[in-house]
């Protein structure tokens, strides 16, 4: 039989079909699996990654909403949108994460805004004394300024998601405290300048110095006193160098939670809806744990050692005259538009 009855003899076809069907589908098998290889590549390249500074350490509660709020928003947006956050400072201090968020160097970030009332008062309007010294005060503060903090915060390229309330603000020292007198001359750490003229009026020393400096700060002298919630002062183990509690409720200072505004509008409708969703299921968790935490944290303290006392007569007068001083300052310095504000939170109660 010749070469060309060998190509025409039909006992050859069938294998020759099938080579060329086998070959046919490993060709379509490996380009399948190179589309789903390069789909899932495009998928993860085309994840929106968004890094979150915090100045509180992990296990602080406030640390623990932020990453809380990361994780039902990385599970809401199938990962679409990956919020990783930075505790203890390590990406940004403090006072630096606005800033930073402001220049998308940070897309989110958590800090008090009262750190920045040198830009606007208005930010400051949290922190001034015994203006609102209970979480139902606060709340209602909140709802009134919430709106011109938006607006604010818009023409600075960020966009407000959601507060979280500290616990109501007492004073650390490092001894007893029985008169005005006693606090002249300490070393006072200020986190804004509302603590710090605070100090200022007590007749004390303000030191600006962010948390995560707190240990070295306390053990080396160079605090000797602090307002806060009680937080810091048991999460960086300072009960041994200031041991005498003083339960002022100053105030409760919020911690806000901000993202860049240009991420945030290139984020489509339904993602900002889910994310907002989210936000307000965060703020109500944030309250619920810091109204915990206020006795909770005067117990642990003292376990520890602290002494927790309620002001004297006198020390209470003092502390009155300074909220009425202070009050004064921030209502001038504020003008027509703080003065408003306050009014409507007072119309409230």
């Amino acid at each position: 039989m010749d070469n060309n009855d060998k190509r025409k003899d039909p006992t050859t076809l069938p294998t020759t079909r099938k080579e060329e069907t086998n070959s046919m589908v490993h060709v379509l098998r490996k380009t399948a699996a190179i589309t789903s290889l390069t789909l899932a590549v495009n998928g993860l390249a085309h994840a929106d990654v968004w890094d979150l500074p915090s100045p509180q350490p992990s296990d602080n509660y406030i640390t623990e909403n932020v990453s809380w709020f990361a994780d039902q928003v990385r599970e809401a947006t199938d990962g679409e949108l990956d919020i990783r956050v930075h505790p203890s400072g390590s990406l940004f201090p403090g006072d630096q994460i606005k800033r930073a968020v402001q220049r998308d160097q940070a897309q989110i970030g958590v800090h008090v805004l009262s750190a920045h009332q040198n830009e606007n008062v208005l930010y400051g309007i949290d922190s001034v004394p015994f203006l609102a010294d209970s979480f139902e005060e606060s709340a209602r503060l909140w709802e009134v300024t919430r709106p011109a903090l938006d607006e604010m915060m818009a023409e600075q390229n960020l966009q407000l998601l959601y507060h979280i309330p500290w616990p109501p603000q007492g004073i650390f020292f490092d001894r007893e405290i029985e008169s005005p007198e006693d606090a002249e001359g300490l070393k006072f750490r200020a986190y804004n300048t509302a603590t710090a003229r605070f100090a200022e009026l007590m007749g004390m020393t303000p030191t600006l110095i962010e948390e995560a400096e707190l240990s070295q700060a306390a053990a080396t002298g160079m605090v000797q006193s602090l307002i806060s919630s009680g937080d810091p002062v048991y999460n960086h183990q300072l009960w041994d160098y200031l041991p005498h509690f003083y339960d002022a409720k100053a105030w409760l200072v919020l911690s806000h939670v901000f993202v860049n505004k240009d991420r945030w509008e290139a984020l489509d409708e339904e993602t900002r809806q889910e994310v907002l969703a989210i936000a307000a299921e965060a703020e109500q968790r944030g309250e619920e744990q810091a109204r915990e935490l206020t006795d909770e944290l005067k117990s642990r303290l003292s376990d520890k050692g602290v002494a927790i006392n309620q002001p004297n007569e006198e020390l209470q007068a003092e502390f009155n005259r300074i909220g009425e001083a202070m009050q004064a300052e921030w209502l001038e310095k504020a003008g027509p538009q703080g003065q408003q504000l306050v009014e409507e939170y007072r119309a409230m109660q």
